[in-house]
């Protein structure tokens, strides 16, 4: 699953989690469907620890408001809540009955917490990871600001229309910190940074990759 994963979120994530499934399915016999929603799900709540601790790192940093609206955390927690209440009741007919919600139809608040929790490291040693790299770029960003903006940041890379996570990252990373660092700057590291990225999980992929291609064959 790892040298699946790797391999194919270096072109795309969505690939990526695409292979995550099609490995669940056929090493472990889940079915494909119920697989993918839960695929679904986990892609679910990283948007909201992408936005709760953008949340964190803006009311740090003192930049409620400047980073992204109020409204918009305003509307996304209005609508987990929503999202929460419709799931916690019994469905009938095809939606309700449909394999690619199971996981969401089984999943309860503690759940949500626990896939926060479980994620929360990741995320911060990603931000600690930026907040000591670029002052050897020749600049300092707060690390406050780096969790308001760094996850924001990550969602953009993370859309479809991008390849290989580059283009809306780079406009993420000028758009969100230029007020720190020129704009040029931010764009040679954001390449660096990201084609180091790159090399590190392309040589934890190969290192799986056997392994992998022998269990799925």
């Amino acid at each position: 699953m790892r040298a699946t994963t790797y391999i194919l979120s270096l072109v795309n994530t969505q690939l990526g989690q695409g292979g995550i499934a099609l490995y669940l399915h056929r090493r472990h016999q889940v079915p494909f469907w119920e697989v993918t929603g839960t695929v679904l799900f986990l892609s679910f709540v990283e948007v909201y620890q992408l936005a709760f601790y953008s949340l964190i790192g803006a009311v740090a940093a003192g930049e409620l408001g400047r980073v992204a609206p109020v409204s918009v955390y305003v509307a996304l927690a209005a609508y987990l809540v929503a999202h929460l209440w419709y799931f916690s009741r019994p469905r009938g007919g095809r939606l309700g009955r449909a394999p690619l919600l199971a996981a969401f139809r089984r999943a309860r608040p503690m759940h949500y917490l626990l896939l926060l929790l479980y994620k929360t490291p990741n995320l911060l040693a990603a931000v600690t990871t930026h907040w000591l790299a670029l002052p050897l770029f020749g600049m300092r960003i707060p690390f406050a600001a780096l969790l308001a903006g760094l996850p924001l940041v990550f969602f953009f890379a993370a859309l479809p229309i991008a390849a290989a996570h580059l283009g809306p990252s780079q406009v993420a990373w000028v758009y969100f910190f230029r007020r720190y660092a020129p704009d040029a700057g931010l764009v040679a590291y954001s390449l660096a940074a990201h084609l180091a990225f790159m090399l590190a999980n392309a040589l934890i992929g190969l290192v799986f990759l056997r392994r992998a291609a022998r269990e799925l064959a």
